[in-house]
This record gives C-alpha cells, structure tokens and sequence, in this order.
C-alpha cells in the first residue's frame, strides 16, 4: 500500500486522540469549577443513553452552555461499548421554566452518518432526563447527573 493511501489514515489517528483529550480536558474543567449544589441548569452531566430498539447503551457526558438570546448549547460526547465518541454540539432554543428547570426539544443531525435524533427533555438543576427518536426507528432515553 503506498504512502499516499495511508496519509489520510495516518492523519486522522494524529487527529483523534486531540479531539478526545480536548473534551476530556473541557469537561474536567467544567466538573471542577461547579458548585457543590447547582442552582442553574448549565454546567457538567454525567449518565448513560439507552435504546429501547435494541437494547444498546452507553455511557454519555453533555456540557450545557448558555449561547444567548435563548438558546443552549448542548455539547456531548457518548459511548458504545469499549469505544467513547463524539464532541459535537447540539444548540437548542428553550425558555427557563418558572420553577428553573429548562425543558427542550429540537433535532440534531449525529455526524458520522449516524442520523437525525430529535431529543426532548427537561433539565433541573440536579437532573437531566430525556427521550431520543431517530430518523431510523431507534428510540430511546438519556439519563445525567451531576458528576461527583
């Protein structure tokens, strides 16, 4: 196999563990900077997704960011098995509830050829609960909390 065949291969595996170890790092920080006890939606989760299509699950990390007039963003990273993907972000426009929770809804387009899921939850401070449905029949939840 010429050198030129594997440059692209080469590049991405160099690629790959910057965009991990970024993440990682980003939500360390996130983690370490929390309060104690949360009084805002915004911050680190820590959980797991589940299809109820197939039984498939793994663990998922989501940092939520305020971008302004009214919109989240939703950054994660999820896994499969042995292997963690992902850092993609997922900008939603939602209005806080009276009593601080932030329930949401939209669609985001997985990279990968992974597909549309539409996502619809509710935030608390101390919880994130939410159901997924792709545009391929897979349905399912994604259960966070806080990281300890």
């Amino acid at each position: 196999m010429s050198i030129m065949r594997l440059l692209p291969v080469l590049l991405l595996l160099c690629f790959l563990p910057s965009c991990v170890s970024r993440y990682e790092r980003d939500f360390r920080k996130a983690a370490e900077d929390q309060a104690s006890s949360p009084t805002k939606v915004t911050g680190p989760w820590v959980g797991e997704w589940r299809s109820e299509a197939n039984g498939h699950h793994g663990p998922l990390w989501c940092m939520v960011s305020e971008a302004g007039s009214g919109r989240y963003d939703f950054r994660y990273r999820a896994g499969w098995g042995q292997l963690q993907f992902g850092d993609y972000t997922h900008r939603v426009n939602a209005t806080p509830a009276g009593d601080g929770s932030l329930p949401f809804s939209g669609s985001m387009d997985l990279p990968g050829g992974v597909g549309v899921h539409k996502v619809k939850g509710v935030l608390k401070p101390d919880s994130f609960d939410a159901r997924f449905q792709s545009e391929r029949g897979d349905r399912g939840t994604m259960i966070l909390r806080r990281p300890e």
